[in-house]
């Protein structure tokens, strides 16, 4: 059986991997020069079967790397764990109904493990400092 240290370990390590996942997309989306939201916005006013508001579309597409970053940071922060992962599941949920919308089915199933990597995180037992001690010792 794995001791709680051990399960405080995974769960930081799958939280700091939820955070840099975030991080990175949130900025690489900021130095897209506009890549991102021309990319997406002109994808969901195809041809598709559920037809969203530009302006709907637009707004939450320039949001996203604000929320990225942001909820990667607040993924870091021990005390802001709990509200930080009902968030992640609730913006995951979001990209995935975006990509149901623009019928990529392969791109839904691959977001279930983003999904189980919450999970993981809520169901082990939270490491008090995520960043205080190397993570390996």
């Amino acid at each position: 059986m794995l001791e709680q240290q051990n399960l405080k370990e995974i769960e930081r390590l799958a939280r700091l991997a939820m955070a840099t996942i975030l991080i990175v997309a949130g900025t690489s989306k900021f130095f897209s020069d506009g890549g991102f939201l021309g990319y997406y916005s002109q994808l969901f006013q195809g041809d598709l079967r559920i037809q969203l508001p530009a302006v709907l579309v637009n707004g939450y597409l320039s949001l996203i790397p604000f929320i990225e970053v942001g909820l990667g940071v607040c993924l870091l922060i021990t005390r802001l764990r709990k509200a930080a992962l009902y968030a992640w599941f609730l913006f995951m949920l979001s990209l995935l109904i975006g990509h149901y919308v623009l019928q990529e089915w392969s791109a839904v199933n691959q977001m279930l493990p983003y999904f189980f990597l919450g999970f993981l995180s809520m169901a082990l037992p939270a490491h008090e400092r995520l960043l205080a001690r190397p993570i390996l010792h």
